[in-house]
């Protein structure tokens, strides 16, 4: 029975994401095609790979050891790829990252542009999703490689996991003519006093201090109101919120630097524990194809620029963190 690449990478896909549905869509095909497609390899075998329900899809105890040699397959013919290439493909290559909205707003569209004027025959697919999608995508191979704050993914036995150089420090932010726009120090816990407003799914490390300040303007009278109050697919859709409303958010400057520069944005602060540290995850034992190493250093050169950037913004507007950073550091 001839093996088809694209057949084991459906069926790796399928069950990855549990649905016909799910994998379709991060396959690029559609579900009927899908469905065809894994049904009629089960005709082949004369077994079901699939129990199929309500709920989704999981592999039978055939399907679990026939998607386990998939991958090792994909892996092989990953290898046999990159060692059959050569260097040249760089020039004429195809490599695809993914990242958080900050991530992808600050450094990992500066770093595809900077590989495809270099290259221009070369082509990059940026994709911005939570850390739980991306993770989908780069085990079922859609991905070559994704930036995520490293304490999501420390735990990943599969996963390698290179820590980036820069450490961004996250602050609270409104519009100019928001109640707080005057102060000279407004802490978390005060800031959440208001609605919050989050691009994406909140890091666990970050999620239980900001928890506990939210617990905190509760219990100082604040109307109790869920948190985060809006979540957003997106750095672009926070800023028109915030724009338009009394709630804030908390990003990396880079994100917000132009409207920093033209005052729309006003800073409110930051804590100690407000920042991400960031890392570049890939599939522990997949090869590198020479586009994705070349955009992997681009990456990490466009991180370093980032993190130079906001440090010029923090100085220029960032007063009441210096402040607040002074303060504390005299009451320890």
């Amino acid at each position: 029975m001839a093996l088809e690449l694209q057949q084991l990478r459906q069926v790796v896909a399928l069950a990855e994401h549990g649905s016909f549905v799910r994998a379709a869509a991060t396959l690029h095909v559609s579900q009927p095609a899908l469905s065809r497609s894994v049904q009629g390899l089960e005709r082949r075998l004369g077994q079901s790979l699939f129990q199929r329900g309500s709920g989704g899809v999981v592999p039978t105890d055939l399907g679990r050891l026939y998607v386990e040699r998939a991958r090792d397959l994909l892996r092989m013919a990953d290898t046999l790829e990159s060692e059959t290439i050569g260097l040249d493909t760089t020039r004429r290559g195809r490599a695809a990252v993914g990242g958080g909205p900050f991530p992808a707003e600050s450094f990992l569209g500066p770093a595809a542009a900077r590989l495809v004027e270099q290259y221009p025959q070369a082509s990059v697919e940026v994709r911005a999703h939570s850390w739980v999608d991306l993770l989908r995508q780069l085990r079922s191979r859609e991905l070559d490689f994704f930036v995520a704050e490293t304490s999501t993914l420390s735990r990943e036995a599969d996963l390698d996991v290179e820590r980036l150089r820069s450490r961004h420090s996250l602050h609270f932010f409104a519009r100019a003519g928001h109640p707080l726009a005057g102060r000279s120090d407004v802490a978390a816990a005060e800031a959440l006093c208001w609605p919050f407003a989050t691009p994406s799914r909140i890091p666990p490390r970050l999620l239980d201090p900001m928890l506990k300040a939210h617990r905190a303007a509760k219990a100082h009278g604040a109307a109790s109101r869920p948190f985060p109050a809006l979540e957003c697919n997106g750095v672009a859709a926070v800023k028109r919120i915030v724009r338009s409303c009394d709630a804030i958010s908390a990003s990396m400057l880079s994100c917000i630097a132009p409207e920093l520069e033209s005052r729309e944005f006003v800073l409110l602060g930051t804590e100690p524990w407000l920042h991400l540290q960031y890392g570049i995850v890939s599939l522990r034992g997949r090869p590198w194809t020479s586009t994705a190493l070349t955009l992997r250093d681009y990456v990490r050169d466009a991180e370093r620029e980032a993190s130079a950037d906001e440090a010029r913004l923090l100085a220029r507007f960032g007063r009441r963190t210096r402040r607040r950073s002074a303060k504390a550091a005299g009451h320890r």
